[in-house]
């Protein structure tokens, strides 16, 4: 079997993986397809916000399980979603984002903190330009842009947005989001030192790193990990907790950002 055969054989058990659960369902796509997605709530039942959560390109919502299961210990409401437009050339990112806008939507949610990593990124800040009344805040896992719509979606966010990036590598764009970054009226952007593209998944594959050029497992990545974690599950917990203090005291506790 070939290296590129053996690439493609571990996505197809990675995408096998994901089976429905109890809280898992369906909703039509705009574009016609279907959008699988799968509810983690807390045991004292649904709470506001929830987060809906996008992965990447060519990835599932099993690649997200892992922020979706620590939101859901720490008390909140994750939902992980199959985007179905992913699959398509160029991703359809603008469908994804009308997509996880419209689950919102179906899901009777009120208030949403859009998550997203990669390409999914792109899918989460579409989303919340499209949802602002109902969106609390926005937290971007290493995203890129494509063909400018990022800067397009950027203008209209006005929700607390974290960014959390790794260095500029192939499987980010070479970063090609950061202009978009730059124009958010309230971002904080924090660079993850010794991350690669592959750490901002939970959990990740050996098929991410392989086609991200991320062989190591090393206790820098894994630190890398840690940090982007933490990060990211205080600053949705900051959202949570809407006090007015609540974002600067995060924003004080990550350290040095850009």
């Amino acid at each position: 079997m070939t290296r590129i055969m053996v690439l493609f054989a571990m996505l197809g058990v990675a995408f096998a993986v994901h089976a429905q659960g109890p809280h898992a369902g369906t909703l039509e796509s705009v574009k016609s397809c279907e959008v699988r997605y799968r509810v983690h709530a807390p045991a004292t039942g649904p709470t506001s916000p929830a987060v809906l959560i996008a992965h990447g390109f060519m990835r599932t919502g099993e690649f997200m399980t892992g922020w979706a299961e620590a939101l859901q210990d720490a008390g909140m409401t994750a939902v992980t979603v199959d985007m179905c437009a992913s699959f398509a050339p160029g991703g359809r990112h603008a469908d994804n984002g009308a997509d996880l806008v419209a689950l919102r939507r179906a899901l009777g949610v009120d208030a949403v903190i859009y998550v997203g990593v990669s390409a999914g990124g792109l899918a989460a800040l579409v989303a919340a330009s499209l949802d602002r009344e109902a969106t609390r805040g926005l937290l971007l896992l290493d995203p890129t842009n494509a063909g400018g719509q990022a800067r397009r979606a950027a203008s209209r966010i006005d929700a607390p947005v974290a960014a959390l990036v790794a260095r500029p590598q192939v499987c980010n764009a070479w970063r090609n989001i950061d202009p978009a970054l730059e124009t958010l009226r309230d971002a904080t952007i924090l660079s993850i030192d010794g991350a690669s593209h592959c750490d901002f998944e939970w959990p990740t594959n050996a098929f991410c790193r392989v086609a991200c050029v991320a062989l190591s497992d090393s206790e820098r990545h894994q630190r890398a990990q840690r940090r982007i974690r933490d990060v990211g599950l205080s600053f949705i917990e900051a959202i949570r907790d809407g006090a007015a203090e609540a974002l600067p005291r995060w924003k004080g506790a990550i350290g040095e950002v850009r």
